[in-house]
């Protein structure tokens, strides 16, 4: 029984405390002036304090606070000095105005305050805007609207305009101009492309270079085996007319096999194609020393199938004499 007594004890003593916050808050509010003329700027200002202990919430400011009143600024919040040092005394002013003559009410606000697990709701005080029309004397001479008169246009305005088409034409022209100037590049020969070098020359120098550029080593095993079996392509086009390089590995060998009558050629040269298309295709990680021997077994091939000068026979007299 005495935690039920307990709980409703708390429960009074929290209802107490927010009474206590409720008489401690104080909203005032003010339109100054409250008598303008139609579409005159007028200020609503708020001033809201309330104690420390307690979290305000602003009520939502439309564009229209009614039909006839509107607001043409949201202005700020700011924070006052408060007389006591446990409350917090802010104000906010809007500018508002009407296009409408007559009175016109502004309605309550609504203002809250966040306490504990509970809200606590304020209001402002209501309050009344009177709006006066615009009087015009009798006497006063009425004129028509004049229509919207054209500006002469100034050089100073066709200038950017100018200077601009003026760069774009320059730059149109010197385009062109460069570009009927211009000699195309005729990129250099390559070793395969130079008739005066052998092929077996032209495959060997191609087979040094990239054997010292190391690329297995440093992991290009895809690109070794690439650069390797394209210099082999190569050669097989320069030494044999054999069009090689639009060939898959087994229209190679076809078109290889019979050329020279060397079955290990023809072994050597199908184990380093099938190993380099296992590579680049099937995504094989071959051995370091299949590297190596795929290198080795080119630099054989070539020395293999190399084209051989046939050396002129000597012209030998006759020799010796009867006895």
């Amino acid at each position: 029984m005495r935690k039920p007594v307990k709980n409703i004890f708390l429960s009074i003593l929290v209802a107490f405390a927010l009474s206590l916050s409720v008489k401690a808050q104080q909203i005032s509010n003010s339109i100054e002036p409250s008598k303008i003329l139609m579409g005159k700027p007028v200020e609503l200002s708020f001033i809201i304090e309330f104690p420390d202990s307690l979290q305000l919430v602003m009520p939502v400011f439309n564009e229209q606070i009614t039909q006839k009143i509107e607001i043409l600024h949201y202005g700020k919040t700011d924070t006052l000095p408060a007389e006591n040092r446990n409350n917090i005394r802010i104000q906010r002013t809007l500018q508002i105005t009407s296009w409408e003559e007559g009175f016109h009410p502004v309605e309550p606000f609504t203002f809250r305050f966040l306490a504990l697990n509970d809200t606590i709701e304020a209001e402002s005080e209501p309050l009344l805007l009177e709006v006066e029309p615009f009087l015009m004397d009798e006497q006063t001479d009425l004129k028509d609207i004049k229509s919207v008169m054209a500006a002469p246009v100034t050089f100073r305005e066709i200038l950017p305009w100018l200077l601009i088409f003026l760069a774009v034409t320059a730059i149109v022209f010197g385009l062109i101009y460069y570009l009927k100037r211009r000699k195309p590049k005729v990129p250099a020969p390559t070793i395969w492309e130079k008739p005066d070098i052998p092929a077996h020359i032209a495959a060997i120098s191609s087979l040094e270079k990239l054997k010292a550029q190391k690329l297995w080593q440093q992991g290009k095993i895809k690109q070794y085996h690439s650069e390797l079996t394209d210099i082999l392509r190569h050669y097989l086009e320069k030494r044999f007319t054999i069009n090689a390089m639009e060939m898959t590995s087994a229209e190679i060998m076809s078109a290889f096999t019979g050329k020279p009558d060397d079955k290990r050629a023809e072994e050597i040269l199908w184990d380093c194609l099938q190993l380099a298309d296992l590579v680049k295709f099937a995504k094989h990680i071959p051995e370091s020393n299949e590297n190596e021997i795929s290198m080795e077994a080119a630099f054989e091939f070539v020395n293999m199938t190399r084209l051989r000068e046939v050396p002129k026979e000597s012209k030998t007299g006759k020799s010796g004499s009867d006895s």
